[in-house]
């Protein structure tokens, strides 16, 4: 079997069941790397690449848009707006919420405007990212978080009016929880304007949060669903060691988040166990992550990063090959043993 093409959404377009991911492209993986990634993933039938405006502070858009300039009439291409593009990781607070030391901030010259999702922010930041990707429009232009200071209303109103100056196609979200997404579209039905056709998950074996209500209100609102984090910061390759702690250079060790969220004993055991069902099935453990969240019919596409073309191209090898029933429910089986409801 080879790569398999989805509907995004509701929508007409279609995209490839794994999206290349440049969350580290400027920071992790230099030009030279992401030219060779890029051309490894079209090779492959990659039709889709995802960056966001404020990955590498901007450097990641950069990147992707010279990678991509020969590729350009066969891919899509998916960027984000809602942070401040200049910001370290550390730094970034919910979208459209001031940060404690705003006044320290607009003595520096930084904007309380410099982030959210008002049509003041959006429209600078689209006009921002076309120039780093060097591109005319953008496929899935996608709000990064929830803005509470902002009414829905104003930020849909502001994508549909880019969507109808022809600079964006289509428009998506990453990370709301249920409620947000359903008032979103039942905000944009009410309106009769452009809404989210997408909504990206933080998804995989270890983080079954979205299981519990963010999935299904994508299922019912037809919103397709693009898992990222397939491999949990990397402690689903198998590669670290809870002793020995996350290696330099590694996105576990540049990502504060995903120590918080997945360096832990009790993860360890899980990964034991399922690294346990892999080698039983002949498989990789990447393999069992990335083809478990391609068997959920749910998901739309499944986005993966990698640091050499050898790696990516190791990441695809499920495609070819999915998941059997049985293996499935030994993955099940690993998951019920874990003793952590891990969907909330």
């Amino acid at each position: 079997m080879v790569l398999q093409y989805r509907q995004l959404g509701r929508t007409g377009a279609r995209i490839s069941e794994i999206v290349l991911g440049a969350a580290t492209f400027g920071e992790l993986i230099d030009e030279s790397a992401v030219r060779n990634l890029v051309d490894c993933a079209v090779d492959n039938g990659v039709n889709a690449i995802d960056t966001g405006d404020i990955y590498a502070q901007g450097r990641s858009e950069q990147l992707v848009g010279r990678a991509v300039a020969r590729h350009r009439d066969r891919v899509l291409v998916s960027t984000k707006v809602g942070f401040r593009v200049g910001d370290a990781v550390t730094q970034h607070t919910p979208a459209g919420t001031a940060p404690p030391t705003a006044f320290d901030r607009w003595r520096q010259g930084v904007s309380p405007n410099d982030d959210g999702l008002s049509r003041l922010h959006i429209r600078a930041a689209l006009e921002a990212s076309l120039r780093r990707l060097g591109l005319d429009h953008i496929d899935l232009y996608q709000v990064h978080r929830w803005d509470p200071r902002t009414p829905i209303e104003e930020t849909l109103t502001a994508l549909s009016e880019l969507v109808r100056a022809g600079k964006v196609r289509y428009i998506g979200c990453s990370e709301f929880a249920g409620w947000q997404l359903v008032k979103a579209l039942w905000t944009g039905d009410r309106l009769g304007i452009e809404n989210f056709a997408t909504m990206q998950v933080a998804f995989n074996l270890i983080a079954r949060g979205p299981e519990q209500e963010q999935i299904p209100a994508c299922v019912d609102g037809g919103v397709g669903v693009l898992a990222y984090q397939p491999l949990a910061g990397g402690m689903l390759t198998g590669r670290y060691s809870y002793d020995r702690g996350p290696e330099q250079g590694s996105r576990m060790a540049a990502r504060p988040m995903y120590r918080e969220r997945y360096w832990n004993p009790e993860v360890f055991d899980l990964v034991d166990r399922l690294r346990a069902v892999a080698e039983a099935s002949g498989r990789t453990l990447p393999e069992l992550a990335i083809g478990w969240l391609l068997a959920n019919p749910s998901v739309n596409a499944v986005l993966v990063g990698a640091e050499t073309p050898a790696e990516f191209e190791q990441n695809l090898t499920v495609t070819r090959r999915p998941l059997e029933a049985d293996e499935l429910a030994a993955i099940a089986g690993a998951l019920k043993l874990d003793g952590k409801d891990r969907t909330h």
